[in-house]
C-alpha cells in the first residue's frame, strides 16, 4: 500500500501546462455558501482485518458502513466523537527546469480530541499508542460532510496521548494527531451518518 494517498483528483492525470481543470460552483460576492468545518467524528477500521466503506461517492448511505465499537474482532468499523480540525498542509518544494517550483506530496494533519473514554476505549487507544497498527479512516464535520474515500485515508502516523489537566473544569481526554501524505485534499461527500 502506498504511503501517498491518491483521491479522485489525481494530479498525474492533469497535463502541464494546458490541462483542463473543469467547472466550479457559481460564486457570489454577496451570498457565500459556507459550510461549518469543525471535525466532529472519525470512523476507522483495521487496515487488514477490517471492512472498508462499500459504496463511496454521491450515493453514500448509512448502510455502507459497518460500525460497531463493541466488536472485539477488528472486523467492524469504530466511530469516535470529539472535536477536531485539519489545518493547512505542509508542502515540500523542489526546483525543476526553468526554475519552476513544484510541490511534492504534502503532509496533512488531523487533530482530534476524544472525551468519551471508558475502560475498553482507554485500553484500545493505548494499543494504538504502540504504533504497530494504523487504522484506515475517514472523518466527518459538523457541516454535514465526510472526508476520505472508500478505502480510507492511509496514515503515515497515528499519535495519541492521554491528557489530564488541572483545575475544576478539566476533564480527561485523549489527544489524537493523524498525519498522511497526499498531493490534494481528501475527497468530500455528504455525510449520511447520524
Amino acid at each position: 500500500m502506498s504511503a501517498i494517498n491518491i483521491f479522485t483528483v489525481d494530479c498525474s492525470t492533469i497535463t502541464c501546462p494546458s490541462g483542463a481543470l473543469g467547472a466550479m460552483n457559481a460564486q457570489s460576492a454577496d451570498c457565500a455558501a459556507v459550510v461549518q468545518s469543525e471535525v466532529n467524528s472519525i470512523v476507522w477500521w483495521h487496515p487488514t482485518l477490517g471492512t472498508s466503506i462499500t459504496n463511496w461517492g454521491s450515493s453514500l448511505a448509512t448502510g455502507d458502513f459497518d460500525i460497531d465499537n463493541t466488536d472485539a474482532t477488528d472486523v467492524k468499523m469504530k466511530r469516535l466523537f470529539g472535536v477536531g480540525d485539519m489545518p493547512a498542509p505542509e508542502f515540500s518544494s523542489v526546483t525543476v527546469n526553468n526554475f519552476n517550483q513544484v510541490d511534492i506530496a504534502g503532509t496533512w494533519t488531523l487533530n482530534f480530541d476524544i472525551y468519551d473514554v471508558g475502560d475498553l476505549s482507554y485500553d484500545y487507544l493505548r494499543k494504538l499508542e504502540c504504533g504497530k497498527v494504523k487504522p484506515q479512516f475517514v472523518f466527518t464535520t459538523v457541516g454535514g460532510k465526510i472526508y476520505g474515500d472508500g478505502d480510507g485515508i492511509t496514515a503515515t502516523q497515528f499519535r495519541l496521548s492521554p491528557v489530564l489537566e488541572r483545575g475544576e473544569e478539566s476533564i480527561e481526554k485523549w489527544v489524537l494527531s493523524i498525519t498522511w501524505k497526499s498531493q490534494t485534499a481528501p475527497d468530500r461527500v455528504d455525510n449520511p451518518l447520524p
